[in-house]
Formats: C-alpha cells, sequence, structure tokens
C-alpha cells in the first residue's frame, strides 16, 4: 500500500468511525457499517454497507427520515476528507446483519465499527 492510499484509508476510517458512533446513538435497529474500495480509483469504488438489526423493516429503514439523514451524514463526512463517490448516494447501501459466517468480506472490506 501506497503511503497515499493509507492516508486515504485513514481518513476514510475516521470520519465513518465518527459517524458510525453519532448513528449508533440516535438511529434506532443500526448496529455498524463498513466500507470497501479499490485504491486505484476511490471516488468511483468506494461503497458504504450500513448494516441493521436481523429483524429491522429494512424497507422502512431505507425510505425513512432516519435513513435519508444517515445517507447524509456519511456523505457529509466523508466530503469532509475530500473523498465524495457520488450526489445520487447509491454508494450507500442498507443491509441486515446476518449470523457469523454467512457473509463472505472481500479482502479490502474493513468494518469500521
Amino acid at each position: 500500500m501506497r503511503k497515499k492510499d493509507k492516508k486515504a484509508e485513514n481518513d476514510i476510517i475516521e470520519v465513518l468511525t465518527e459517524a458510525c458512533d453519532e448513528a449508533l446513538s440516535s438511529i434506532a435497529d443500526f448496529r455498524w457499517l463498513s466500507h470497501e474500495l479499490d485504491y486505484g480509483n476511490i471516488q468511483q469504488s468506494l461503497t458504504v454497507r450500513c448494516v441493521f438489526d436481523p429483524d429491522a423493516d429494512l424497507k422502512a429503514i431505507a425510505s425513512s427520515a432516519e435513513g435519508l439523514a444517515l445517507k447524509q451524514l456519511i456523505r457529509d463526512k466523508l466530503r469532509s476528507v475530500g473523498y465524495l463517490p457520488g450526489n445520487n448516494m447509491n454508494w450507500i447501501e442498507f443491509e441486515l446483519d446476518t449470523p457469523r459466517g454467512k457473509r463472505k468480506s472481500s479482502a479490502s472490506e474493513r468494518k469500521v465499527h
């Protein structure tokens, strides 16, 4: 990993950890978030996954004011360190937590909190 990539990763982890902490204290059923990216093209490849309690109504969360506020929070945090993949926020995904071992993580995915 190049020095520039390491700095980008550290910046992204720092602001996503802040967003995660804020979400944990304000959004019901929110559990944690993770991200994955390709260092060769961070702006186009960054994906953030917001994970919720397995019993949560994911459709309701995604269309709620809380869901929109969470996406905006993540976007604003990333913008503060110069990383913003796009305005449509399709790069932010919501999913339910699954039992340990059910979902495989890619090598570049990192659990933030």
